[in-house]
């Protein structure tokens, strides 16, 4: 006789993955566009601008957009698959490519391409 065992659905598990995926890779466009636009990393100072996150400087802001999109992108997304099935391999490689673009973004031989003459 075999025993039947009951699985939770991954939903809520593949939402995490993903929105790790999302929020590295916020991170490295964050950085990116930060050396793009002079304007742009101005802003992302929040250390400066709006006192938050004193100690670090300009990378403030830029951590704090990137967990913000994280923390957005897991609710919004562990709701619409809570109690769900999904393919999580696939889920694993698209969180695992954003989480590369992300990281890859986020070094100087790629972000400097990008700076503002």
């Amino acid at each position: 006789m075999q025993e039947q065992t009951t699985t939770k659905p991954n939903g809520p598990a593949a939402a995490a993955f993903l929105a790790a995926g999302i929020g590295a890779f916020t991170l490295g466009l964050m950085v990116t566009l930060a050396e793009a636009l002079p304007e742009f990393k101005k802003w992302l100072d929040f250390s400066a601008n709006y006192g938050i996150g004193s100690g670090v400087g300009p990378l403030s802001g830029k951590v704090i957009i990137a967990t913000i999109a994280y923390l957005l992108s897991f609710a919004v997304v562990a709701l619409i698959w809570r109690g769900r099935e999904v393919n999580f391999t696939r889920v694993l490689w698209v969180a695992g490519a954003l989480l590369a673009v992300g990281f890859a973004l986020t070094f100087p031989p790629i972000f400097t391409v990008f700076t503002a003459e």
